[in-house]
């Protein structure tokens, strides 16, 4: 019978509020942006890592998923920090960023995004149950496609940002000409991937006895870890629409007059690649 340690899950969730307490006090002291990725993003790993000890250590499930989100944390916040050490700063964060109140909102919104991200895997490591191999392989396999698609976007666009030759041009080129937001969608991936992977251990063992409202309860850690891609989804097109953030302001004062790039604009997929059209287009 699957039982359910809550234990891992306020671990997790102390971890990550700390961390991103840690990086709002930073941010106070400093008004550095350099920080920002590699505490937001990589307490995601540090949280993880409680997971890898007791009886949920023990299951390969865990472990898969554990590793998952160690690897994808430590490699974004190390590429983003790497790339913060270059640029400074972010300058769709600089008004945010210049009052208390800004600052406070932004590390509290990174909190919010890494417990709700996370609860796939933190309720995931709260079961007993060692899951199904077909889900395990199938989340495995949605979790790397999405981590090669996020590095892939990662790597093309930042060789063609430093490359002298495409200075004020807009990256267009690999998986940015299938999506104009490709690293949002191999994250999306990855999320969806480790919620698969953990989704059989989230429902409890007496769930389909006959009762309807049990059967809806015993699927309520199910139904929470399906918040990440929502969430993750809901952020996203926030940013990549322009109703969150001053991103789109931003890139259209700087290639609105290029039109290569209204006609990408109003052909290429915000999120979501058709591949399909990509096909027709090449």
């Amino acid at each position: 019978m699957t039982t359910f340690d809550n234990s891992f899950l306020w671990q997790s969730i102390a971890i990550t509020s700390g961390g991103n307490a840690l990086g709002f006090i930073v941010s106070l002291l400093t008004g550095s942006h350099v920080h920002l990725d590699l505490i937001g993003t990589g307490v995601f790993a540090l949280a993880a890592i409680p997971s890898l000890f007791g009886k949920a250590g023990a299951l390969w499930r865990v472990k898969l998923s554990a590793g998952a989100v160690i690897a994808w944390a430590t490699k974004l916040a190390g590429f983003l920090f790497f790339r913060a050490l270059k640029v400074h700063h972010d300058v769709r964060l600089d008004d945010t960023l210049t009052t208390t109140s800004g600052t406070f909102s932004f590390w509290f919104v990174s909190i919010i995004w890494g417990i709700i991200c996370a609860l796939p895997h933190s309720l995931g490591s709260t079961s007993s149950s060692p899951g199904l191999t077909a889900t395990t392989g199938i989340g495995m396999s949605i979790f790397s496609l999405g981590f090669i698609v996020e590095t892939l976007a990662d790597i093309q666009k930042w060789t063609f940002k430093n490359d002298p030759s495409n200075a004020g041009k807009f990256c267009g080129i690999g998986v940015w000409s299938m999506s104009q937001h490709p690293n949002y969608f191999g994250n999306l991936l990855i999320w969806t991937g480790i919620l698969i992977m953990n989704s059989p251990a989230l429902v409890e063992s007496d769930v389909g006895n006959g009762n309807v409202l049990k059967s809806i309860w015993g699927c309520k850690r199910l139904f929470l870890s399906l918040l990440s891609p929502l969430f993750l989804y809901s952020l996203f097109y926030g940013q990549a629409s322009g109703a969150m953030l001053n991103s789109v302001e931003l890139a259209n004062a700087k290639y609105g007059d290029d039109p290569k790039y209204i006609e990408y604009i109003q052909k290429v997929p915000l999120i979501f690649p058709n591949i399909f059209g990509w096909l027709k287009r090449n």
